[in-house]
Order: C-alpha cells, then structure tokens, then sequence
C-alpha cells in the first residue's frame, strides 16, 4: 500500500531525520554506556516542537496522523533507539488523552507539552501482575473527598526518571470487577507520596529509564482522573503503544540495513580490490534483509490507515501484525546483519551492537510476541478479538469452518 505524506509532514520528517543523523546518533552511545537518559535528545524534540506531535490542531500541536507518527518513530530510532521508545510511550499517553480526557484536562495538559515542554508516562506493569493474561493492577486508588489516595508499585515504567506526568493505571478500592474498578488517573511527579527508585540496568534500551515507581498514600486530585471507572477497558485506546512499538523496531531495522550497507561498500579484502558488496552472497544476504523491512513497511502502512480509517474492530488484527511482525523481523535483520559485518560489528564502538541488544526488547513489549499470535490465531479462527486490556475470546457463529 502506497500512501503519500502531506508536504508539512514531509517537512517535519526532514526536521527529525537530521536531528536523528546529527544528534541522536552521536549521542545514542554514550546514554547506552552510561545507562543515562537522553535529556539532550528531549530538549532537542523541544526546541522543535516535536513534543506536540499528535496534539491535535486545535490545541496547537502539530495534528500528526498515524502515518506521520511511524515515520517520526522510525526516524528517531535509526538515531537512538531508546529516544524512539520513550518518545513513542509519550505519545501514546497522549494520544489516550485525547480519546479519553475531558475538555478542561486536554487543553491543561496539552498546553503543558507545548508551553514547557513537560513529558508524560505511562506506567502500567507491575511486579506482581503480568499483561499476559488477565490483568488486574495491584495499585489500589482509595476514593477521598476531593479525589484519591494511591498507593502501589508500577515497574518497567519507560520515561520513568524524565517525566513530569505519570499516566497511571490503578483499582479501585471496592470495586468487584475490572469493568468498574479499571480507573486511569495523571499522577504529578511531584506529589507526595511518589518515589522513582532507579532499577533499570538492562541488555538494551538502556537509555528508556524503565524504572521503578512507588505511590505511598499519594493525593491525586479528581481533576486528573481520565475518565469514568471501566472506561480504560470500553475503549481500545491502548492499540497506539503496539503500533509504535512496530514502528520503532521497523526504524532499528532500517538502521541496521543501513549500517551493513555502508560497511559492505566501503570494505575491501585482498588480494580482491572490489569493495564486499560486489560478492553474490552479500548481495543475496543484503537483499534478504530489505525484503523482510519492506514487508514490515507494507504491514504497517496498511495499520497506519486502519487506524485512522478503520472502526475499533477493524483496527485490531492491523496493528496486532505490524507489531509482531516488525518486531520478530528486527531480530532476523540485525541478526544477519552481524554475520555480514563480520567481528567488527561485534564491537561496542559500532552502531550495529547497540541496535542488536536494543532490538532484544521488541517481542516482549505489550503485547508480547505470544500474545499477539494468541489474537491473530483467534481472528482467523473466526473468534472476536480485542486490543484492549480484556481481550475478548467469544466465538462468532459457533464453528468457524
């Protein structure tokens, strides 16, 4: 599927792309080696306005559309792939912002993106509960006078340690069921109560500051609940974490094509004065490589229209096969890429080893790899399906042959 960009969206790529190519790249080692948070990069996305990327028009962002997101996404993870991460979970919460919030709280919080350049994360996983099944937070919200008391631990909470919002899923005290009791609420960084404990030290992504957060007895005012009890379930808003995470890992693929292209024209062995690229087998591996991103370029250029075009239903199986796909797809291409570039690519002062471990995390991002063949597997089987937090596992006309 072909699907041309708007020439502003062109104009905004070319803005990231050499920010990626002059910045992120130069930069992305150094956040790896010391395991640090790329504070430059988010300056840089804010002088720019990128942070505003799909705050919609009317609130002064730049309105992306879905397509533009991939693109934005793959641009910066061919610069730092845990740029591309984070930058994607700010994203998604806003995004959910603006399916869910109310008037008052998108034009406040917006205006906070793009005035002072705040940053919002999503934390959701929990040390002892697992969004492979059914999922039900252990982050207790006790209803108050005036709003809430929160009280729990979210871990793996990307953008942890930068951000000044964190969008957090919790239970309600009392509630018997997800249905009533799933309640969606912005947590200020600086409220009482709130502690990042730095625990992330990972193989890759080493720069996305998953960290660990505690809410102890936390205030959260009734102003900054999303949403009525139930409503993070009814609507399927969480689809936009998987379709970012196939467009990231679709970018560190590019990156490693482009690093192994690069590599094979410039390197010669003698007695042979022809650069590598000029050997058969290069040329089959190299063509093997750009195939399987094409592939996921396809997958999610057809996501990237249902999602904008498509009913919640339609967009599901979409979006579940870009993730999947792009993300055990970047496993094969880095993959080869090693074994074209030989021992030099085996060196921590290349590119390519960074976005071989970076590219580990892909599969087992929300919903893991597994998971989204469980989805797929029940689509083609004739079953109702669901992106959401309560995947849906009713048959649809009984016998589906």
């Amino acid at each position: 599927m072909a699907l041309k960009l708007q020439r502003s969206s062109q104009e905004i790529i070319s803005i990231v792309k050499r920010l990626a190519i002059d910045n992120f790249a130069p930069r992305a080692g150094k956040y790896d080696q010391e395991n640090s948070f790329p504070y430059q990069n988010y300056k840089d996305l804010q002088e720019y306005g990128i942070l505003g990327l799909v705050i919609p028009k009317q609130y002064g962002g730049l309105g992306a559309d879905s397509l533009l997101l991939a693109q934005v996404l793959k641009e910066i993870a061919k610069g730092d792939g845990s740029t591309a991460n984070t930058f994607n979970m700010h994203c998604s919460v806003i995004h959910i912002l603006n399916e869910m919030a109310n008037e008052e709280q998108k034009k406040r919080f917006f205006s906070e993106v793009l005035t002072h350049g705040k940053l919002f994360a999503s934390v959701t996983s929990e040390p002892s509960s697992s969004l492979r099944g059914a999922f039900k937070p252990s982050t207790i919200a006790r209803k108050v006078p005036g709003g809430y008391v929160v009280t729990g631990t979210k871990h793996f909470a990307s953008l942890s340690s930068a951000a000044d919002y964190f969008n957090t899923l919790c239970f309600l005290e009392g509630a018997e069921s997800m249905e009533d009791g799933a309640i969606m609420l912005v947590i200020p960084r600086e409220s009482a109560g709130v502690t990042v404990k730095e625990t992330w030290d990972a193989m890759g992504m080493r720069g996305t500051a998953s960290n660990t957060v505690h809410f102890n007895e936390c205030f959260v005012e009734e102003r900054n609940a999303i949403g009525a009890p139930g409503d993070a379930l009814r609507k399927n808003v969480t689809d936009i974490y998987s379709f970012g995470f196939a467009s990231v890992y679709t970018g560190l693929a590019e990156a490693a094509l482009d690093f192994t292209t690069h590599y094979v024209k410039n390197t010669t062995f003698k007695p042979d004065p022809h650069p590598i690229s000029h050997y058969p087998n290069i040329q089959q591996r190299v063509a093997e490589m750009a195939v399987k991103i094409e592939a996921a370029n396809q997958l999610l250029a057809h996501a990237s229209y249902v999602r904008d075009h498509g009913s919640e239903e339609e967009r599901v199986v979409p979006i579940t096969l870009a993730k999947y796909f792009a993300t055990e797809m970047v496993l094969e291409v880095t993959d080869m890429a090693i074994r074209i570039c030989g021992g030099r690519a085996y060196m921590k002062k290349y590119s390519l080893e960074r976005i071989h471990r970076d590219a580990r995390a892909g599969m087992v991002m929300p919903p893991n790899n597994d998971k989204c063949l469980e989805i797929i597997g029940k689509a083609s089987l004739g079953f109702e399906v669901s992106g959401g937090w309560l995947p849906k596992s009713k048959q649809k006309g009984g016998d589906p042959a």
